[in-house]
């Protein structure tokens, strides 16, 4: 009678926690490369679009429009880093890029020195992240598509043949039997270090953008690839019965940009050969998603849309094929998919801390646990995804993960609630605070470069021209471009008043020292937070106001 009593017990407990794993929710996280939420005039060309739920009349993406419109849109989404790495680093863990402790970064930035955040973050081997911490919990966890986070410093060429990468010519045919075998190989690599953060599942992983696979051939988008992977976590994870997550990046919009045209094709998107992937020439069946000739004839077919944007079209189909493998496996209404972008990139925004660096499209959407037709004001930031990600997996957040964020779940039923009174900025050497609706922007430089600007020395640019002050960054074309198309990039300090200059066009420090001295006050606050990372008078013992 026990040993029945011990059985029933047991099976008790089973069918207990399998009810437990059905009941919290899947997670997609989909994440595109570049993009801001600003709509556009018809006109403006050279410029990556956004999705039609953000207001741009000249793109097609219903479906992903539908799912904004049966979910929630939010209207004041932020990443606190306005460059790859740093920003996906604090999606995935919570935490402030410049709280990074990887060996890179590190080295780069060792501890009582400013740091300068750039691509220099990644995932740390000994610390938590997201993937890692759901995984403890009893989900089966997915990356598909571009890294950028995971030991950026094997990137180098130079260094393939140390860092265990196999080699080859990078004008060498891709579809050359050795070659194809070389980038498989690599391939495998990636996903392997990519497994080692957490990850239960790495497949179609870029281990950066598609120039660091170093082939002229294989520089092309594929989101038929990357979304084939999607679809094959999604299938294999939904059999064993467990929730998952997914971190899906797809690589576009980011260069080479798929609306870019070349003799008159589009050859780095949908003019491009769909056997090209990351690892190699590869025949694989697409059928889950239309054909891409098809997909330009449909947006073609319109007057009133931007041909070169067909793309968003294309990525589109890929959020849908990807709903559809939900449906088919009955988990559609119990997963929250998110759809945003890694930052902005408008007007060569990237690596500043203007809007149009800052701020990103966002939407989620969850039948179970999301009203149809939401939207919320508030401030909203890329630290929030982890714990939001974990609150609702029923995850109970520790001090010891070090999360910066606040959950968005209550949002999901009150579009009234505050979920932060500021924001927090940083990127190279500029640090921001965004407050209702004043910004503050700080550009400081360690003594080593106030000391040569005050000699009168000066610093290299993009084209080896002599310029006065550095770049924010290292990346030399990132900086040109962004100094350039933004008048006010060096200025010291910079106050913009967002609702009457929501361009952030007129610097009006001088004129509001009272508002000025109120945000510098939050900015040392937040920086103080920093142990053993100075930034110039802003975290002086004596500081003057």
């Amino acid at each position: 009678m026990k040993i029945l009593t011990k059985i029933f017990i047991s099976i008790s407990l089973l069918i207990s926690v399998q009810s437990l794993a059905q009941k919290r929710p899947n997670i997609i996280y989909i994440v595109v490369d570049d993009m801001s939420p600003f709509p556009m005039e018809k006109e403006e060309a050279r410029e990556t679009r956004t999705f039609g739920f953000c207001g741009e009349q000249h793109v097609l993406t219903p479906f992903v429009d539908q799912l904004a419109k049966e979910g929630i849109i939010y209207k004041n989404a932020y990443v606190s880093s306005s460059v790859c790495s740093p920003s996906r680093y604090t999606s995935l863990t919570g935490r402030y890029a410049g709280r990074c402790t990887g060996p890179q970064f590190m080295r780069m930035h060792p501890e009582g020195r400013m740091t300068r955040v750039e691509n220099n973050t990644e995932l740390e081997s000994n610390r938590m992240n997201v993937a890692k911490i759901l995984q403890k919990n009893g989900y089966k966890t997915g990356f598909v598509g571009k890294s950028h986070i995971v030991e950026n410093d094997k990137l180098n060429r130079k260094k393939f043949k140390e860092n265990g990468f196999e080699e080859y010519e990078k004008t060498a045919d891709i579809k050359n039997h050795e070659v194809s075998k070389a980038m498989a190989h690599n391939h495998a690599k990636w996903s392997k270090m990519i497994k080692e953060r957490g990850f239960d599942y790495a497949n179609a992983v870029y281990g950066g953008n598609l120039l660091e696979l170093h082939s002229k051939s294989a520089n092309a988008h594929n989101i038929e690839w990357t979304t084939s992977a999607a679809l094959e976590f999604i299938t294999t994870s939904s059999d064993q019965k467990d929730p998952f997550f997914l971190y899906y990046a797809t690589t576009v919009p980011h260069g080479p940009e798929p609306w870019r045209q070349t003799k008159g094709k589009y050859n780095f998107g949908l003019d491009a050969d769909p056997n090209i992937t990351g690892e190699g020439y590869i025949e694989k069946d697409y059928s889950f998603m239309p054909e891409r000739g098809d997909i330009k004839a449909e947006v073609f077919a319109n007057d009133s849309l931007r041909k070169d944007q067909a793309w968003l079209r294309w990525f589109d189909r890929s959020v849908e094929a990807m709903v559809k493998k939900l449906k088919e496996k009955g988990q559609y209404e119990n997963t929250l998919i998110v759809i945003t972008s890694d930052h902005g990139a408008y007007h060569y925004g990237k690596t500043t801390l203007y809007e149009t660096g800052v701020k990103i499209p966002l939407t989620m959407h969850w039948p179970k646990g999301i009203a149809p037709e939401s939207s919320f004001d508030g401030l909203v930031q890329n630290i929030d995804f982890t714990p939001t990600f974990l609150d609702i997996a029923g995850v109970k957040i520790k001090k010891q993960m070090e999360i910066d964020g606040k959950s968005l779940a209550p949002t999901f039923k009150d579009n009234t609630v505050k979920i932060h009174d500021y924001l927090y900025f940083e990127i190279g050497f500029a640090r921001g605070i965004l407050a209702e609706n004043w910004k503050y922007i700080a550009v400081r430089y360690p003594n080593t470069i106030k000391d040569k600007i005050a000699k009168g020395g000066t610093f290299k640019g993009y084209h080896n021209e002599e310029i006065p002050e550095p770049f924010y960054v290292r990346n030399q074309h990132l900086g040109h471009h962004a100094s350039n198309s933004n008048p006010l990039y060096f200025e010291k300090d910079q106050l913009f008043n967002l609702e009457d200059d929501p361009k952030e066009a007129q610097n009006i420090f001088n004129e509001h020292p009272a508002k000025a001295k109120e945000l510098r006050l939050i900015l040392r606050e937040a920086l103080l937070s920093f142990e053993e990372r100075p930034f110039d008078e802003l975290t002086s013992k004596v500081f003057l106001q």
